[in-house]
């Protein structure tokens, strides 16, 4: 976005956008100048690719049952012996969390009538894996010990704040490269300076992949972890002189 145009110079009160960790909103005036201006506005982008170095992926087990104890009971006793191979493979206590539990009653509809078909429980973890070459092997022992969900694999960097200082960097200065280039174009200079700059927003593109129900197999599951992308957005204000 690019506009040029005589006013008033003030920074907006406010602006941001929602991403759960971390969180960003801030504001940067560089001077302050309360008199008319002709001024540049323009947005900077800028974008950094990582390898990431840890992955999340949900699992975990289903059980149905006619009985709700004996589902709870069924589900209870496969879901510790999950966690308990997952330890033995070099996973961490604190990196296997519930991530929901759930318990349903089955029913189906015939004739308008509803037939019951028993309980589903269903107990689902979060399970951070630093090791992205265990990735597979992590999906493989949580099957073969009775997991029968497996979804949302993907793949993160576990301090991203470096890499998005990285790309909030490029951001500036590409502002500041569109708005000498439309200075130029249009034969005028600007100050270097903005009057003000808005870190405006952050994104972060991680790679998924998605397996409902995990298939057991010869090898181990293979999973390409890809890259991330974070990008970094800005607005700002330049002013200009005219001749």
């Amino acid at each position: 976005m690019i506009n040029i145009y005589s006013s008033v110079n003030s920074i907006p009160r406010s602006m941001g956008y929602s991403y759960s960790n971390p969180q960003y909103q801030r504001v940067y005036p560089t001077r302050h100048n309360n008199s008319v201006n002709n001024s540049i506005r323009v947005t900077g982008k800028g974008e950094v690719t990582v390898k990431p170095n840890q992955s999340s992926l949900l699992l975990g087990v289903i059980v149905d049952d006619m009985k709700v104890q004996n589902a709870q009971q069924q589900n209870a006793v496969i879901s510790n012996q999950i966690i308990e191979a997952l330890k033995n493979i070099g996973i961490n206590q604190q990196d296997i969390e519930t991530s929901s539990y759930s318990i349903d009653r089955i029913v189906d509809f015939q004739d308008s009538q509803e037939i019951f078909r028993g309980y589903r429980v269903s107990h689902i973890f979060k399970v951070i894996v630093k090791d992205i070459a265990s990735v597979g092997k992590v999906i493989d022992v949580a099957t073969e010990n009775g997991a029968n969900v497996v979804r949302n694999v993907s793949f993160e960097v576990s301090d991203p704040e470096p890499y998005y200082v990285e790309a909030l960097q490029k951001a500036t200065l590409n502002a500041k490269s569109k708005a000498e280039s439309i200075a130029k174009s249009l034969g005028l200079t600007i100050n270097s300076v903005p009057e003000w700059i808005v870190e405006e927003s952050v994104q972060l593109l991680r790679p998924q992949y998605s397996m409902q129900t995990a298939v057991l197999s010869a090898s181990t599951t293979p999973i390409q972890e890809g890259q991330i992308k974070i990008s970094a957005s800005v607005q700002a204000l330049f002013n200009y002189i005219s001749f």
